[in-house]
């Protein structure tokens, strides 16, 4: 006789996560602003490749970075030095942005006039 009973779940843990991102994949389409999510392991070249992003494009679009980092604000700084909006995001531990996250820093960032943000998460 068995002493216990499995019950199989049938439902994504990302259920509710995948929900909202389609939900703001929706809001930045209405707003025709392209949201590009950077991530790389640390050293990789992500600042860098950003900052001769912005150079390149900043004649033609507006963009807005959303720098997220477990604690620092190096990055942001440095990004800021370009002229792009950016603002930093605390992750407060957690190795990468879900939609809800990623949702609040693009509206303390205000995506209004941009052409593209880009996110450069946090990776480990």
């Amino acid at each position: 006789m068995e002493k216990y009973k499995v019950i199989e779940i049938k439902q994504s843990v990302f259920e509710d996560n995948d929900r909202q991102a389609n939900s703001l994949r929706e809001e930045l389409k209405k707003e025709r602003t392209f949201l590009l999510n950077l991530m790389s392991s640390p050293g990789s070249g992500k600042t860098t490749t950003l900052l001769r992003t912005i150079e390149a494009l900043k004649s033609e679009m507006n963009i807005g970075i959303l720098e997220a980092d477990i604690d620092s604000d190096v990055d942001a700084h440095t990004i800021s030095q370009s002229g792009a909006k950016v603002i930093q995001l605390h992750t407060g531990g957690m190795c990468h942005l879900d939609a809800d996250m990623t949702k609040q820093g693009l509206m303390e960032l205000g995506t209004e006039g941009l052409d593209l943000v880009i996110l450069e998460n946090v990776a480990i």
